[in-house]
């Protein structure tokens, strides 16, 4: 079997690693705001309202990853490996996460929900964010599979999900930002302040789009992750060219693959650019579009990695 033929068969992992640490970030980032207490009242509903754009991706990538199971019973299985296997660590974090995030964004339709019970939710839900991606990072380390037990593979899913997530979650931030009236007062760390010495009594117009700084902030953390991952998947594709067992070289099952690196980069850097021009001149006042088409754009680049990273699949001995 050719590598090609060998990703196409793991597409839903392919989608998974893709669309679920995204968003897992993305909706981490979107929290902060309302976890600092910066944002209050219909800011902070609006907010909470708005994290089912990460959740969902993340929630459509879990569900891409369960249908590799076979068997939806399977998954019962799934979970007396945890801890012992890094699939079911995999799978037992993302649970967490996502079922936290549920419950949390539920309560945030409550009429009079608690700011404290709130946060400490978001609290718990960011912890699991950041275990359940470290295991799907490392859970792909296996001995036997020598092209994915480089040391350099977590590094690059860690970076898809930091390149991915900031633009998603700004997206987010647009979008929450045309449900909002005139005149909430909620301020966000990203957001356009109210000026010094406002009368309280008397609220002045706050919009939750983030300031040029704030965007620059996001956007700078996507464009370094972005660029990192480019040199790490370079050095990751010079190191295929020396691995090989006895049927073929991890070289020939990813033919191309300078191609689908460049087709990364140029993807990426149209969404980025997109995003930085979005963000600069401010176009995100009147739609959130432009973003929207950007994280789309850093989505379609990371599955190529990502489905580049299946073909490479090699183990010991006698087999692909």
């Amino acid at each position: 079997m050719d590598g090609f033929s060998v990703a196409l068969s793991e597409i839903t992992l392919v989608l998974f690693t893709t669309l679920a640490p995204s968003g897992a970030v993305a909706y981490l980032l979107m929290s902060l705001p309302v976890l600092s207490g910066r944002a209050a009242g219909d800011t902070a509903r609006r907010l909470n309202q708005l994290t089912c754009l990460p959740l969902l991706v993340a929630m459509v990538g879990l569900v891409a990853s369960a249908t590799h199971l076979g068997n939806p019973a399977n998954a019962l299985y799934v979970f007396t490996g945890v801890g012992r296997s890094p699939l079911s660590t995999e799978v037992f974090a993302a649970v967490i996460f996502l079922a936290l995030a549920g419950v949390y964004w539920l309560y945030s339709f409550a009429e009079h929900p608690r700011v404290g019970l709130q946060r400490g939710l978001l609290a718990a839900i960011d912890v699991a964010i950041v275990a359940f991606v470290s295991s799907v990072a490392f859970a792909y380390n296996v001995d036997t599979i020598v092209t994915w037990s480089l040391p350099l593979v977590p590094a690059s899913l860690i970076l898809n999900a930091l390149f991915g997530g900031p633009l998603l979650a700004l997206a987010g931030f647009a979008l929450a930002s045309r449900g909002l009236g005139a005149a909430s007062t909620a301020e966000l760390p990203i957001a356009y302040a109210a000026p010094e010495g406002a009368s309280k009594a008397q609220p002045t117009a706050v919009r939750v789009f983030p300031s040029r700084r704030g965007a620059r902030i996001l956007l700078t953390l996507a464009t370094a992750a972005c660029a990192a991952n480019v040199a790490v998947c370079a050095v990751l594709g010079f190191q295929l060219q020396g691995i090989e067992n006895e049927l073929v070289s991890a070289a020939d099952l990813v033919a191309g693959y300078p191609v689908y690196l460049a087709a990364f980069a140029v993807l990426a850097a149209s969404a980025l650019a997109l995003a930085w021009c979005a963000a600069i001149k401010r176009e995100l006042r009147q739609s959130p579009a432009p973003l929207v088409v950007a994280s789309a754009l850093a989505f379609v680049a990371i599955f190529l990695m990502r489905f580049t990273f299946y073909m490479s699949h090699l183990t010991v001995g006698l087999g692909v």
